[in-house]
């Protein structure tokens, strides 16, 4: 157990720059039971000694560049969909969320039913967590044909149309970098 703990502060301390670049010489003492390469001290104690030689790694190397949601781009998303929601005539609560789901600004326009900011904030997160539209995700619950994914009702998600992910297009795909849930729109409407 000691030698892990001692690894994992050398690999934390190595990663975050807080060891000098170039090597960590780790040396460590265990018992017997603990080690097949033993001597027999002068005192009669068994002891081991171990060491490794590690070369650190590039600290960036071990991180990768992936785009955020700024507060200005949150902002800018909850006023095209309060716009959008304006020219419908639409009275709703729009929620965007971070890629975690953890809401970043709600607002419950004028004339929007309480339970709407429950609904916009479930479907923001859970278009965040399954990084696609929460109309895909009420369709796979949904019955066809006899045939549909029952299972998911039991989720703790909200599987109703009105959530979507922000997604950045990039070199490897597309990165999920938050969603835009909305509540109140009746079916139909």
């Amino acid at each position: 157990m000691p030698l892990l703990f001692l690894c994992i502060l050398c690999f934390i301390g190595s990663s975050f720059s807080f060891v000098p670049p170039g090597q960590i010489t780790i040396k460590t003492i265990r018992n017997q039971s603990s080690s097949s390469i033993a001597r027999m001290s002068s005192s009669g104690t068994t002891t081991s000694t171990t060491t490794t030689t590690t070369t650190n790694p590039d600290p960036m190397s071990l991180f990768q560049t992936t785009p955020v949601l700024t507060s200005a781009a949150a902002q800018l998303a909850l006023s095209a969909a309060e716009q959008c929601a304006s020219t419908h005539g639409y009275k709703v609560t729009i929620a965007i969320s971070d890629p975690g789901g953890t809401p970043l600004l709600v607002k419950r326009t004028d004339g929007a039913f309480p339970a709407s900011y429950e609904i916009a904030v479930g479907k923001a997160k859970t278009a965040a967590l399954f990084r696609k539209a929460t109309g895909a995700l009420e369709d796979s619950a949904n019955v066809v044909e006899g045939r549909s994914r029952a299972a998911l009702l039991s989720a703790p998600f909200v599987l109703m149309r009105g959530g979507v992910p922000i997604v950045v297009e990039g070199d490897g795909g597309g990165v999920c970098i938050g969603a835009v849930g909305v509540g109140g729109v009746c079916i139909g409407a």
